[in-house]
């Protein structure tokens, strides 16, 4: 007997490690799994971003270009006008950064408390559908006020804005309600494609970018004005963007139908 039981002893310790070191590889497993899903939701994101502002960066480039062919006073007034365009689009940007920090943290509680209550699970989609309407108000507010900022330099034509040169300045000036009015339509894609981002929504926003980049190019190779290109192209990179990017922020608080696999 003392034999079979000092023989039993290494077959049960055999056993025990190979019940470590099978655990060991399933952890292994689900932590490399874990890993790799996170990097390909970084690799998502960037992609998205970075076909987000190279379509922005492409869009205005070409829109330059564009206006090269009408001549030397309206190149320098787009040019004015654009400079413009971007002071007040980066004041805009801000109140973007925090609309997709939250988004993020309070979709991926969603996630979380998905497979938990029916209550909790409402509670928290309630969350989600507060801070969308929330933040898409707050830069509707934002985008009037600076909307009314730049009609008032348009009123007050300050000499450090305007050029002393007659053609630009007249240029210019008639560019002016056209910046006033993409100042909210500019805050409201901002702020939506952010959401969006926070919701992890970047087939939506690849697949808006790329096509109102499309349309925005087509507008801008029929522009033979410079109010056509702001009216025409720049209006359209920018609309097709926010319809999309609200399509997203709709899928995101379940207002868009799933079809069943």
């Amino acid at each position: 007997r003392s034999n079979d039981k000092g023989g039993s002893i290494p077959k049960i310790a055999w056993k025990k490690l190979k019940q470590i070191l099978t655990r060991k590889s399933d952890d292994s497993a689900e932590l490399k799994q874990k890993k790799r899903a996170i990097a390909l939701t970084i690799l998502r994101a960037n992609a998205a971003m970075i076909l987000k502002q190279g379509s922005l960066l492409l869009g205005w480039a070409y829109a330059t270009s564009r206006a090269t062919r009408m001549g030397h006073s309206i190149v320098a007034a787009h040019q004015m006008g654009l400079s413009i365009w971007m002071l007040f689009s980066y004041a805009l940007d801000g109140i973007s950064v925090a609309a997709q920090v939250l988004m993020a943290r309070e979709y991926e509680e969603l996630r979380i408390v998905e497979n938990n209550s029916d209550e909790k699970f409402a509670g928290q989609k309630k969350k989600v559908r507060s801070l969308s309407v929330y933040m898409m108000t707050a830069s509707l507010i934002q985008g009037l006020i600076v909307s009314a900022a730049v009609l008032l330099l348009y009123k007050l034509q300050p000499s450090f804005i305007l050029t002393n040169d007659p053609a630009v300045r007249t240029n210019l000036l008639q560019l002016f309600p056209h910046l006033s009015a993409q100042m909210t339509l500019v805050s409201a894609t901002l702020v939506a494609e952010a959401l969006t981002v926070g919701g992890g929504r970047f087939k939506w926003l690849a697949f808006g970018t790329t096509v109102s980049s499309l349309v925005a190019m087509t507008r801008l190779r029929l522009s033979t004005s410079l109010i056509g290109i702001w009216s025409g192209g720049i209006v359209s990179l920018f609309l097709g963007r926010l319809i999309t990017a609200l399509l997203a922020v709709l899928d995101m608080n379940g207002f868009i139908p799933r079809r069943n696999a």
